[in-house]
Parts: C-alpha cells; sequence; structure tokens
C-alpha cells in the first residue's frame, strides 16, 4: 500500500468549465439528487458543510484523505460496509491525529462518495484538481470580488447552496430560484459563523452580567429575626426575597425545611411559617409575636398576606421595622 502523502493534490483556483444546455443540466441534477440521498446514508447534511468549512490548507490534506481512500480497496470495503470512517484505524495508516479525522469526517466522506462514484462524473469533472508539483498559481479573482460560483444543490426563492470548482460548499444569494444543476454565481449569504464574533462578544457580556447580577442577588439587605417559640432568622436580598434561613432550635429548623423559604418573597415567607407554627403550637400565648426587622427597613404594606393571616387566626404581632414599631392592621389587605 503506498505511503499516504498529504499535500500530492490540491484544488486549483482557476474556474472550471462547464457544460451547457438542457441535457448537461439534467445530467447534473439527476447526478445531485443521487449525491444528496447517497450522503444521507452516511449522515451528511449539506447545513453543517456549509456552516463549518475547513481552511484552504485543511481542506487539501482532506482532498488528499479521500483520494487516498479511493485508491485502496480494502478501505474502501470498511466504509461501504460501515457508512462511517473508521477514524482509530485511519488516524494509524495515514499518521494524522483523531481530532482531524473526527472534525473532519462529513468532508472526508464526501470526497470520498464523489471519487468513488463513477455515476458523478459530472461533479468530479467539475471539480478543478492539480498535482501540488504541477500546480499553476493564480489570482483569485472571485475572492476578491467576493463573489462565488458553483452547480447548484440545494435551491430557495431568493438562495442557493453551490458546490464550487474548489470544492467549497456555500450559501449565496440571487435574485431567483436556481434551477438544482444549474450554474449560479453571487455573494455569500451570511450565516450563523459570520457572526461567531458577535455571539462571542453577546455571550462574554451576558456572562459578565450575569455573574454580577448573581453576585448582587446574593447580597443581604435585610435581616428578619421572627420570635415564635423558635428563634428563626430570614435575611433578604434587595428584592426582598429570602436568601438564607436559619433556626438553632430543631422545631425552627424543622419549619424552615417544611416551608422551604429560599427564594420566596417575605411576605410570603412570614405567612408560612406563621402556618406552620400555628399547626405546631409554636405560636407564644402570653405575649406578642415579636418579628424585628433590621438593614434595609420594609416599606409598609410590603407584609399583605401575613397581615391577612395574622388576623384571621388572631396571632398578636408586632413588628420592630428599623426601631419603628408597629402593628400589623386590617388596612394592609383590605
Amino acid at each position: 500500500m503506498n505511503k499516504f502523502n498529504s499535500s500530492k493534490y490540491t484544488f486549483s483556483s482557476i474556474p472550471s468549465m462547464i457544460l451547457i444546455g438542457d441535457r448537461a443540466e439534467e445530467n447534473r441534477n439527476k447526478q445531485i439528487n443521487l449525491f444528496l440521498k447517497e450522503i444521507s446514508l452516511y449522515k451528511i447534511l449539506i447545513k453543517d458543510l456549509i456552516d463549518y468549512p475547513p481552511t484552504e490548507k485543511q481542506k487539501n490534506i482532506i482532498l488528499n484523505i479521500s483520494y487516498y481512500i479511493v485508491q485502496n480497496n480494502e478501505l474502501v470495503e470498511i466504509i461501504e460496509r460501515k457508512k462511517d470512517l473508521p477514524i482509530s484505524k485511519f488516524s494509524k495508516q495515514l499518521k494524522i491525529k483523531d481530532n482531524f479525522l473526527k472534525k473532519w469526517r462529513d468532508y472526508i466522506l464526501m470526497y470520498y462518495i464523489i471519487f468513488l462514484n463513477p455515476e458523478y462524473k459530472c461533479i468530479q469533472d467539475y471539480f478543478r484538481i492539480e498535482e501540488t508539483e504541477k500546480a499553476v498559481k493564480s489570482i483569485n479573482v472571485r475572492k476578491k470580488s467576493n463573489l462565488y460560483r458553483g452547480i447548484a444543490i440545494q435551491s430557495f426563492k431568493r438562495s442557493s447552496c453551490i458546490l464550487t470548482s474548489s470544492g467549497e460548499f456555500i450559501k449565496i444569494k440571487t435574485n431567483r430560484e436556481i434551477r438544482i444543476g444549474e450554474e449560479a454565481s453571487g455573494q455569500e449569504k451570511a450565516g450563523l459563523r459570520h457572526y461567531k464574533l458577535h455571539i462571542s462578544i453577546m455571550a462574554f457580556i451576558l456572562i459578565i452580567l450575569g455573574a454580577g447580577l448573581y453576585n448582587y442577588y446574593g447580597k443581604v439587605k435585610s435581616t428578619v429575626i421572627l420570635n415564635t417559640t423558635s428563634t428563626i432568622k430570614l435575611e433578604l436580598n434587595f428584592l426582598n426575597k429570602v436568601i438564607y434561613a436559619y433556626s438553632p432550635t430543631d422545631k425552627g429548623k424543622k419549619i424552615i425545611v417544611e416551608t422551604d423559604l429560599l427564594n420566596k418573597n417575605i411576605d410570603i415567607a412570614i405567612k408560612e411559617i406563621l402556618e406552620d407554627a400555628s399547626e405546631n403550637d409554636m405560636i407564644p400565648q402570653k405575649d406578642k409575636m415579636l418579628i424585628t426587622i433590621s438593614g434595609k427597613t420594609l416599606e409598609y404594606g410590603t407584609l399583605k398576606e401575613t397581615s391577612k393571616f395574622a388576623n384571621e387566626k388572631n396571632i398578636p404581632i408586632l413588628i420592630n421595622n428599623g426601631g419603628n414599631q408597629h402593628k400589623l392592621s386590617k388596612n394592609l389587605y383590605e
């Protein structure tokens, strides 16, 4: 078996000639439809080939890998049987890293399918491939003008996916619906990969903002202490959400677990503590139940549900809200 040469062949930048006429176009149409059906057996999607293209250097290495496979019956037999690329075997035999073969698996198989099958002669003839030693250097006018030319393999109203003579899959903008097999040219239609930098920057900004908001969310702005028969301490953030709950007693800890207070609004949290405490005879009988608030004070009217429940159950509560004491009133929920 010949030793693998990763630079034996190269795609040429010289544009390809193409047969014109209805008959030629019909032949290309049939071959392309057959090609699309065959690559589906290998689970290759044209969209992936367009969105994740190799560099010029990578593409030429992929080209040589595909040629090498086609020229070796043993390797062809393995691929035809598995409908996949045996990465580990090929890596050892071709002396190419696994990661490269995994990353460009679809492109390797796609070129392999085109080169192997004589049914794809129109596509094979359209490719411009040269031996490296005989390759002719030319000015790539297409890249300077941002125009791409190739055979249409998928078509839409205002765009078309083309296969160029240099083995590229590109989605271009068109002013009409191109027929499959027809040669078309146009500027590249921007896709997801063209916005990778923008997406990365936006993702970075969102991560920074998210981290900042998370830290701000976790900052304690107020501390609320409820004196049931067991003391329960709640710490609140700027949204009056409970971010920490603690009790030194087993009964208090049980209430905290049963009510699942974290991230609840303080009004709902206190109400649920009162409900649980009332059911378990943990409401002080002789004195008023004291709720002490330190740090940022709660605005009047914040504890509507708490006030409603306390009045329904006749639970006397005295609130020390940053040094200002007052009772809960029916006016809070009426």
